[in-house]
């Protein structure tokens, strides 16, 4: 139960990155829109990295992966079920689901340089 989101969201990303062909899912009622539910891939892929980070006992804090994700959740305002609706709706659509994944990896990508350190040791070839 602890990491069960976790588990359902790479399962759907699975299951929609290996099919091929155009889908029949249907567009959900409460869809979210792309620009969100980007950036609430973001914030997976964040949490994703604090639950690996926990498994050093100094970083370890009270706080299980599905109260991570469920405050991501309530951060945006958004339903369970909506945000795994979307994530089915998209994930659909494979071609348009990796554009959207390279653009996560990008901001991702961005945040990492803000946080690395300016100065850094050079080492010298010898």
């Amino acid at each position: 139960m602890k990491q069960i989101i976790g588990i359902l969201l790479f399962a759907v990303l699975l299951s929609g990155l290996s099919s091929c062909h155009n889908t029949t899912v249907s567009k959900p009622h409460k869809l979210i829109p792309k620009d969100k539910f980007m950036k609430m891939m973001v914030d997976v892929y964040l949490i994703s990295g604090v639950n690996t980070d926990m498994r050093n006992p100094k970083n370890i804090q009270k706080v299980s992966s599905t109260e991570l994700y469920y405050s991501l959740l309530k951060k945006y305002s958004v339903a369970d079920t909506v945000f795994i609706h979307s994530l089915i709706y998209y994930s659909s659509f494979p071609k348009e689901y990796e554009k959207m994944h390279t653009e996560i990896m990008d901001n991702l990508s961005q945040m990492e340089l803000q946080f690395r350190p300016k100065d850094k040791l050079k080492v010298v070839p010898q």
